[in-house]
């Protein structure tokens, strides 16, 4: 009796012993990777709907990001930079179509904003497998 007592015991110190030493062991978790997709099928807004949106908004880094309507397209520019034609893919929400920007606004009842924008800027090292990387930015 004292045998499987001993032989239980040392069962469990082992598997305690094993346990602690996976408890060490270091486990990267990579992030997810953020990208920009044009949907197949857009969200019609009329032109009463996105008369709310157009206007200046100041992004978390500084930048500024201008939204405007020219009666037939939906344009989205960052600072000086060059316009992106953009679709609507929600009542708030709009992509590039050239993929290089993603912007969802969020109009509260008090008059403020709040969102993100999404822009794809070059790739950092060249040996990425990725030819551009996709930054979060908030609107605020």
């Amino acid at each position: 009796m004292k045998i499987q007592w001993l032989l239980g015991a040392a069962l469990c110190a082992a598997t305690l012993g094993a346990a602690a030493q996976t408890a060490q062991e270091s486990v990267t978790i990579p992030a997810p990777r953020l990208q920009i997709v044009v949907p197949a099928h857009t969200y019609q807004i009329s032109r009463w709907d996105f008369a709310d949106l157009p206007g200046i908004y100041e992004l978390a880094n500084g930048q500024t990001l201008r939204l405007r309507h020219n009666g037939f397209a939906m344009f989205a520019q960052l600072d000086d930079e060059s316009q992106h034609r953009v679709v609507a893919t929600g009542p708030s929400s709009f992509v590039a179509l050239d993929r290089q920007l993603q912007v969802r606004i969020e109009l509260r009842e008090d008059g403020t904003y709040g969102g993100e924008v999404l822009i794809a800027t070059p790739a950092r090292m060249a040996a990425t497998d990725q030819p551009q990387e996709v930054i979060r930015l908030a609107l605020r």
